[in-house]
């Protein structure tokens, strides 16, 4: 399964790279995700519940940051396996500086996954929804991320 997009966020390209690289602003920002702990090897140790029409599962597994260029690009890696199948899967983010004077970041992303077990039985065009409906749900959380901060920094101000 290909997957590709891109979000447009309404802050500077390093403070965008912050959050997207942070453990404690992804594990609140991933839909389902109820960890996202780093490891000694730098690799981050996840469980998620992510539900794709009537399947449901509990995940867990390993996130990898590969190939970082701040603030510019990184690959992505997963592997994660649960009662339901596995997904394993690569994507490779961009940040543009995007806006006036660059006050804004467009991040575009592409990448593959594979998946087995119950989870596959869906059929292709509906995962494809469903990771496409995820990764929606993740943005908008990060947006929400970037005006609590927003929020803080103004009141701090005053």
């Amino acid at each position: 399964m290909e997957l590709s997009g891109s979000h447009l966020f309404a802050a500077p390209q390093a403070g965008v790279w912050r959050m997207l690289t942070d453990p404690e602003t992804l594990r609140r920002s991933l839909p389902g995700c109820q960890k996202f702990d780093p490891q000694p090897d730098g690799s981050y140790a996840v469980t998620i519940t992510i539900g794709i029409a009537a399947i449901k599962g509990t995940y867990t597994g390993t996130v990898q940051q590969l190939d970082e260029q701040p603030p510019d690009s990184y690959t992505l890696k997963i592997a994660a396996r649960g009662g339901v199948g596995f997904v394993d899967g690569q994507g490779y983010f961009t940040l543009l500086p995007s806006g006036p004077d660059g006050q804004q970041t467009q991040v575009q992303y592409t990448g593959s996954a594979q998946v087995g077990g119950k989870i596959a039985g869906v059929g292709q065009r509906l995962l494809k929804a469903g990771a496409e409906m995820i990764a929606g749900q993740f943005f908008k959380a990060l947006d929400k991320e970037l005006s609590a901060l927003d929020d803080q920094k103004g009141a701090t101000a005053e």
